[in-house]
This record gives structure tokens, C-alpha cells and sequence, in this order.
């Protein structure tokens, strides 16, 4: 058995809103990974910035308009556990763009959204959650949001 590591995901503005929380914890935990801290807060401006430090230098329209949807509303960060934890929270999550995510994965099944109406609209994607791209950068967001 492969050794366990842990990842962070945040169930974003859009998942508490419609009530989905449950839901997309499930399928973690369904797929053997299990929550192992949380915590609900809301968006500050500066958390935003350190959260999507990257984002914001790589491209600064995607994030001014992230931060627009997201600051001053609720979300749930949540450190996960389990073998592979960040490879398979990203398998379980489905691409950014909702529209493109295959059928069995979070954002395929539950979203809304496109990146086309998206950027359409000159708005943030609601594309539900969040999950950390790698181990590095997961340690680093569990550091900001639980200072682990």
C-alpha cells in the first residue's frame, strides 16, 4: 500500500451555497481518502491573495475575477488523508472547466458553470472546488489555512 499523504481541497462559495458540501465530501471519503481537519470561514482579500499567489502573477484577469466571487463568502477548507491523497482528489474533482469534465467526476456531475459563460460574462468560474496540484503546494495551503 502506497504511503499516506495529505492534500487540501476547499468546497468554494458556489458548493455551500447549493448545499453540496455533503455530497462532495462523500465521494472523498468513497474513494478512501478521509477528512482529516475543517474549517469554515469566509474569503478575505488578503487570503485570496495568498491562497492564488500564483494565479494572481500568471494571470491577473482570472484572478481579479476569482476574488470577486469569492471574498466575503463562505467556504470549507478541508485537509484530506489518504494514500495518493492529491492525485486522486484531483482525478475525483474533473478539469477547471465543468463543461469539459467527464461524467463520474465532481465538477461533471454537479456544475453549472462553463468557462465559456465565464469568460463570457467577465466572472469567476463556480466550478465547486478547489484542490492543491501537488504536494508542495498543498503544504503550503494547509500552512495558510490551518498552519499545519
Amino acid at each position: 500500500m502506497p504511503p499516506s499523504e495529505r492534500t487540501l481541497i476547499l468546497l468554494k462559495p458556489d458548493a455551500v451555497d447549493r448545499g453540496l458540501c455533503g455530497e462532495i465530501l462523500g465521494r472523498f471519503e468513497q474513494a478512501g481518502l478521509r477528512v482529516l481537519d475543517a474549517c469554515r470561514g469566509k474569503f478575505t482579500r488578503s487570503m485570496l491573495e495568498r491562497h492564488y499567489a500564483d494565479l494572481r502573477r500568471r494571470l491577473p484577469d482570472a484572478y481579479r475575477r476569482t476574488a470577486s466571487l469569492f471574498v466575503g463568502r463562505h467556504a470549507i477548507a478541508v485537509v484530506l488523508v489518504g494514500p495518493n491523497a492529491v492525485a486522486k482528489a484531483r482525478a475525483l474533482v474533473g478539469p477547471t472547466d465543468p463543461l469539459t469534465s467527464p461524467a463520474g467526476t465532481i465538477r461533471g456531475d454537479l456544475s453549472c458553470d462553463s468557462l465559456a459563460a465565464a469568460n463570457a460574462e467577465s466572472r469567476g468560474l463556480d466550478n465547486l472546488v478547489h484542490a492543491s496540484d501537488s504536494g508542495k503546494s498543498a503544504r503550503r495551503e494547509m500552512r495558510l489555512w490551518f498552519g499545519q
